[in-house]
């Protein structure tokens, strides 16, 4: 493939995208490229890591791809030296899967590409039905195989490890070459790490690790890091409001360049993965690779930490679910809510909130006195905002 700039991109970006099906410019995670920042010359990453002991080097810097709608994007950052590309089967309700196989199928031999599917332990699972999803998965990827395949959005490793049924498929995927490494994805990793330590299924992992939310699960990721597991960290902006906040403008380093220079300065985390879904994303993060977490990058943590404290609901904090007389989901609802305002991923944002069972959200919210607030440990304001969020998701 030859040598492409951004200029080369933008200017076969209109034949690309209607290639694609896809009518308009994607929508950008908050952070989008400070003016200046970002010059003639291409950016390039400066560190890649061990992935555990798969054997793989990833860069430092990798590429999200929830909310991805221009293939030639995934391309670009290729170019820039990215190597691990993260998508998952429900993505864009399968349209991600395509526009990673479309944007990487030239360059697959030099690119690390994990997908995860969703298990839900409730209902059966049987062998047959999860090696035809991997295998549909793999036909929308564009591959043979894919490099690291992960159960889904695992808050407790019991039900999995328990299944004959999902481990035998998964061994069978390895056994046919379909699948080099297994893992999961989890949002609860105090939990789910701590189980990975004594089990061999997880060769790489993805969890929420950043700078408000994070520092009591680093005794588990140096205890997987010791045990050769690799560690990929998501949800790395905590929340990306910073486009909300007041001072969050520095002529040193932009506030996502900052988050990402404070989870990659932990030894003990392979590689992280930003959302991204423009040409600006992949120039303002690869900047931050091999950066060290200077002065600057700390004060512009410092403002966001200030300022967000009272506004960030931590995604992995269950405090104010039991204080809850009506059982209502909080984390999810404003996990869902963070998607639809910070992450500007109102579609799916909805789509997900759409999907809960309707005793999990909140619809008594405004006759409740409000137990969660008082539960609440960072002092959110969680029942006015369960009630907006509500709103927001069901209009």
């Amino acid at each position: 493939m030859s040598k492409l700039n951004r200029r080369n991109f933008l200017t076969t970006l209109a034949s690309g995208v209607l290639g694609l099906g896809v009518v308009g410019r994607a929508k950008a995670e908050p952070g989008g490229t400070r003016p200046g920042q970002a010059g003639a010359s291409t950016p390039k990453i400066g560190k890649f890591n061990p992935l555990g002991k798969t054997g793989l080097k990833v860069s430092d810097v990798s590429f999200g791809a929830i909310s991805l709608f221009e293939s030639n994007v995934l391309r670009y950052a290729h170019e820039c030296g990215v190597n691990y590309f993260d998508t998952a089967e429900g993505y864009l309700r399968g349209k991600g899967e395509i526009y990673v196989g479309q944007g990487l199928k030239e360059v697959r031999d030099k690119v690390i590409i994990t997908t995860k599917h969703p298990l839900d332990f409730r209902q059966k699972i049987d062998k047959a039905s999860l090696i035809t999803r991997v295998e549909e998965s793999l036909k929308r990827l564009q591959s043979d195989y894919v490099d690291v395949t992960m159960a889904h959005g695992i808050d407790d490793l019991t039900p999995l490890l328990n299944n004959q049924e999902v481990l035998s498929a998964y061994d069978q995927l390895k056994k046919d070459g379909k699948v080099r490494f297994t893992g999961f994805s989890t949002h609860n990793a105090k939990v789910t790490l701590k189980q990975a330590l004594d089990t061999n299924f997880a060769q790489v992992v993805l969890v929420m690790y950043n700078h408000m939310e994070g520092k009591e699960i680093e005794p588990l990721i140096k205890a997987a890091r010791e045990k050769g597991i690799g560690t990929v960290a998501m949800k790395i902006f905590a929340g990306g409001m910073q486009g909300s906040l007041k001072s969050m403008v520095s002529p040193e380093v932009s506030y996502p360049q900052a988050a990402i220079r404070w989870v990659m300065s932990n030894p003990d985390v392979d590689t992280c993965i930003p959302t991204v879904s423009s040409y600006s994303h992949v120039e303002e993060y690869v900047v931050a690779s091999g950066k060290p977490l200077d002065r600057a990058a700390l004060a512009m943590i410092g403002r966001y930490r200030e300022q967000a404290h009272s506004l960030y609901c931590r995604v992995s904090c269950t405090e104010c679910l039991s204080a809850c007389p009506r059982n209502v989901a909080v984390n999810d609802v404003l996990r869902y809510a963070m998607y639809f305002e910070h992450y500007r991923m109102e579609k799916m944002a909805m789509d997900h909130y759409a999907e809960m069972a309707e005793d999990r959200k909140p619809l008594g919210c405004a006759d409740c006195a409000g137990p969660c607030e008082k539960a609440c440990p960072y002092g959110l304001k969680v029942r006015p905002r369960l009630i907006h969020s509500h709103d927001i998701l069901s209009a």
